[in-house]
């Protein structure tokens, strides 16, 4: 999965943390705050961030 695909997948599921797997094993996390960091994915993770901030709240 790349940084894009993985920045894309926390905005459409609001969340801020994905498990890094190998083999069935957790190996790592990778948070919003990590993606924002790589200039090739800013946009998609200020994009995720702004769409996890404005939930709807019932």
């Amino acid at each position: 999965m790349s940084l894009e695909d993985a920045s894309q997948l926390m905005a459409q599921h609001q969340i801020r943390r994905l498990p890094i797997v190998d083999q069935n094993n957790l190996v790592g996390i990778v948070a919003l705050g990590d993606l924002a960091v790589n200039q090739m994915s800013n946009e998609s993770a200020g994009s995720a961030l702004t769409n996890i901030s404005h939930q709807n709240i019932h």
